[in-house]
């Protein structure tokens, strides 16, 4: 770990990247890159300093100089699967499946640095062992500070010239309330980047490690009793849906006295091994990529429970308008990041007792959940595939969907569930995005 990238050595390329329009701030991480960008030069480093604004402005920065890059970075805001671009109006991100198609022309030693939020925590990571160069990011929240080594506020008014850094630093949306005062009392320091090293990852194939115990624990999956009511409400009898991220069927056995046609889909092969021995006959699919195999205009439904954080999003959403009829629904439930306010704390009382009366109901499931969230297959999993955060899925759905809605399912402590219906799609719909 280190607190500032390392200097480079004399002649090496230095490409500084990034963006002023997603969120605010941007003035200020323009700054931010022209200061690092000096630093660079001065040391003797070739730097090439260019704003990214859309997916296809970095494709083109990234790709059409062909010269090798000895460090790469990327200052701009993130989400928790890698750099953000556009505006939270229309947000855009690279999936996971976009990044794989980059042919990046890094030299033997080089390196990439993400100065954004959250940046260490999965996609640093991922983009090591997806290009094979040592990768560092964040893992906490970033902020802007006029100095490297200790917090001092970034006023607004500051002179265009003045030396400003992104910086990882504990505060008031990762340590609450005295946090942000350690942060401002400068008794909280930034926190170094987080460096990651190629190694092999787990990605699709994570659940296969748990999944006899994910099957015993959601054998039922009334045992989501909100998540249960929500989707039971908008499946109409007879209904021909795709199930994306199916594990081990549980939503589609469910749906089967309603007289649904229902087809699962999922990345686990181990998933769909006991999806098919609980429902032999049914039709599940194995997915390879943000590709659907079923017919255009094939489907009335589109649902995915507790698994959308794992896809592609806009590549997939690309695939959801083509296998859709006219009409055709998108329906989506998962879990994000987003710690309750203290006025929450009534409901986020009243909705654990509401868990709690539903584990009453279905004996044997709170001690197969216990197990499975124990074991240590599970630990790993979750750290290849992190909880997104609320805004997240707020912004994306809202700028796809304007006339969707979103409901709140159920509260804790540090999460919550939504619920996101699209409406009815017209058969002209396409999610729009700079790239591909």
């Amino acid at each position: 770990m280190s607190t500032a990238p390392p200097l480079p050595p004399s002649g090496r390329h230095v490409r500084v990247l990034y963006t002023t329009r997603y969120r605010e701030g941007g003035p200020h991480l323009a700054q931010a890159a022209r200061t690092l960008a000096q630093e660079k030069a001065a040391a003797g480093a070739r730097v090439s300093l260019r704003p990214v604004e859309t997916k296809r402005a970095l494709v083109e920065a990234l790709c059409t100089d062909r010269r090798p890059i000895d460090e790469l970075h990327l200052i701009t805001h993130s989400g928790m699967y890698g750099p953000m671009f556009g505006t939270t109006a229309m947000p855009e991100q690279m999936s996971p499946f976009e990044w794989r198609a980059l042919s990046l022309p890094f030299s033997p030693g080089g390196e990439a640095f993400f100065h954004a939020c959250r940046s260490g925590r999965w996609f640093a990571p991922f983009f090591a062992r997806t290009f094979g160069v040592p990768s560092s990011g964040h893992h906490w929240y970033t902020t802007l500070s006029q100095s490297p080594e200790r917090f001092v506020w970034a006023h607004p008014g500051l002179f265009s010239d003045a030396p400003l850094y992104v910086v990882g630093q504990r505060g008031r949306r990762s340590h609450g309330s005295l946090g942000a005062l350690g942060k401002h009392l400068g008794l909280l320091p930034p926190t170094p980047m987080v460096r990651h090293l190629p190694a092999p990852g787990l990605e699709g194939a994570a659940y296969d490690r748990v999944a006899a115990a994910y099957d015993a624990t959601f054998t039922d999956i009334r045992v989501r009793g909100p998540e249960w009511a929500w989707l039971s409400a908008r499946v109409p009898p007879g209904a021909r849906l795709l199930d994306l991220g199916c594990g081990t069927g549980a939503l589609l056995r469910a749906l089967e006295d309603r007289g649904v046609d229902g087809v699962g889909a999922d990345v686990s092969a181990a998933m769909l091994e006991q999806a098919r021995r609980r429902r032999p006959g049914g039709c599940f699919v194995h997915l390879d990529g943000p590709t659907l195999p079923l017919p255009d205009r094939s489907l009335d439904l589109v649902v995915s429970l507790l698994s959308w954080r794992y896809v592609d999003w806009d590549p997939m959403l690309a695939e959801v308008a083509r296998v859709l009829r006219p009409g055709g629904r998108l329906l989506v439930v998962d879990m994000v990041a987003s710690p309750a306010a203290l006025s929450e704390g009534p409901r986020v009382l009243a909705h654990r007792l509401r868990a709690l009366r539903t584990e009453r109901r279905f004996p044997g499931f709170a001690a197969a959940r216990d197990r499975m969230v124990n074991d240590p297959d599970w630990a790993r999993l979750l750290t290849y595939n992190p909880i997104r955060a609320e805004h997240e899925y707020r912004w994306f759905f809202g700028s796809r969907f304007p006339e969707g809605r979103m409901d709140v399912l159920d509260l804790g402590r540090h999460s919550r569930v939504l619920a996101f219906d699209s409406g009815p799609l017209s058969a002209r719909w396409f999610p729009p995005q700079s790239y591909p």
